[in-house]
């Protein structure tokens, strides 16, 4: 039995004179049994198990970073709703924030049975059942004329959807590689996604110039993100074919896992992540609207080259360093990134700020995951996936108000946004130096299965 089969038998938590170490997987010897486990199969990305799940991943971040569109697509609906005398004018601008709330709403309590049904029925079965999901939810989209509730439902089924295709995604890779090398491949994994960020967005683009800026491009944007969906779960379908089912038996409820393998302070990390994010992806365009920067196109470009060069370069850094430092250098970067927006006068200026939120972001997400979902054994991985990654939701949900209420204090006469910037990176950066302090003599278990 070699290394790569097993992680090293150290309880997680024991102590010596001068270091912690921690175990990811504390009772994997204990409990997995081979109808348990899928053979450590992929150690290279040229493996066409990984080839396909970048792929995959590559899809499903283009068509979400499509529907980037959405608030302005039922802005336009309601406006046409509106012109039409069934919809008041004053509504318009709530309408798509409370919609997207709802679907928001959908996804975290979606997660309370997500990481459960991964470890019951086994991955592909939810993966597929999350792709219909979002592909319902896209045709949806693609479909609905005037403002309705089927909005709202097309909402949930996508964010429900796209929320389990992630989980599912990272909970497959974890599966499929040695122990120590979880956090690298997570990395390349995720690689291309800030590829798909860019085709995502590019497309839009591409369509509205070639309909001439006509509404109706939001259609054909929909249709492409439901191609995309598509092309996802053909590709899920393909990289678990022969993984193995878990054994039906009961398993315990959230509330017992969470007791019995809390992740600990990572969830609080992955929650500041989620309020970082807030940032750039719900009002920089905003912010951006009112100094007049013109579009965000170019920082989320700068932001998914710099993340996507990052990863490639620096996938095994995780196994020199350990997790815990990465999250405190992400969580500086993501600071100092926010900063940096502050003194922005024009559009270009965005470039610095967007290339360090990008290496911050690179560097935070799979250490995070990695970390948190580590805490459980084998054959709860999945459910530990869902919580860390529900606890990233999370941030964002309750962050996104908080930011609008700083912005609009009369103190701030009602355009805070740099004073939200100030707040917003002050936080990131005070996290990353308590998380060091109360890391400072842990020893990732990557680090020394190396």
């Amino acid at each position: 039995m070699d290394r790569d089969q097993f992680p090293p038998a150290t309880t997680a938590g024991s102590r010596n004179d001068t270091a912690v170490v921690e175990n990811p997987d504390r009772d994997t010897l204990a409990v997995v049994t081979p109808s348990l486990r899928q053979p450590l199969c992929v150690d290279s990305i040229t493996h066409p198990i990984f080839v396909c799940a970048w792929l995959a991943n590559f899809a499903l971040v283009s068509a979400s970073a499509s529907v980037f569109i959405f608030a302005d697509w039922v802005a336009w609906v309601a406006t046409s709703t509106a012109a039409g005398g069934s919809l008041a004018i004053s509504s318009q601008e709530e309408l798509p924030g409370r919609i997207i709330q709802f679907g928001l709403a959908g996804a975290i309590l979606s997660r309370l049975f997500l990481g459960q049904a991964i470890d019951r029925f086994g991955v592909r079965t939810v993966w597929m059942l999350m792709s219909l999901l979002m592909l319902a939810g896209a045709g949806v989209f693609a479909a609905v004329t005037a403002v309705s509730p089927f909005m709202t439902v097309g909402r949930v089924l996508y964010a429900v959807g796209l929320s389990g295709m992630f989980t599912c995604s990272a909970f497959h890779m974890q599966s499929c590689v040695a122990e120590h090398r979880r956090t690298e491949f997570l990395g390349l994994l995720g690689s291309s996604g800030f590829v798909g960020m860019i085709a995502g967005t590019q497309m839009v683009d591409l369509l509205k110039w070639m309909t001439g800026g006509d509404p109706g491009y939001f259609r054909y944007v929909f249709v492409a993100a439901m191609i995309f969906v598509a092309g996802h779960g053909v590709l899920a379908w393909l990289v678990t074919s022969g993984f193995p089912r878990p054994d039906r038996e009961i398993r315990p409820s959230l509330i017992r896992l969470m007791r019995d393998y809390w992740p600990g302070p990572v969830v609080i990390i992955a929650m500041i992540m989620g309020l970082v994010l807030t940032v750039p992806s719900v009002y920089l365009v905003r912010f951006n609207r009112y100094a007049g920067l013109g579009g965000i196109a170019g920082f989320w470009t700068a932001y998914a080259i710099s993340a996507f060069l990052l990863r490639i370069r620096t996938a095994r850094l995780s196994q020199k360093v350990g997790r815990y430092r990465l999250i405190a250098i992400g969580l500086l970067a993501q600071g100092l990134g926010l900063w940096a927006i502050i003194p922005v006068t024009q559009w270009w200026h965005l470039i610095g700020a967007a290339i360090v939120c990008g290496l911050g972001h690179a560097l935070l997400f799979p250490s995070i995951v990695s970390l948190g979902s580590g805490r459980f054994p084998a054959r709860y991985r999945g459910s530990g996936i869902n919580l860390t990654m529900g606890f990233l939701d999370l941030g964002t949900a309750v962050s996104a108000p908080v930011l609008g209420q700083i912005i609009d204090l009369d103190v701030f006469d009602g355009v805070g946004y740099r004073q939200m910037f100030l707040i917003v990176g002050a936080s990131a950066i005070l996290m990353a130096v308590v998380w060091m302090l109360l890391h400072r003599n842990h020893i990732d278990s990557e680090v020394t299965a190396e």
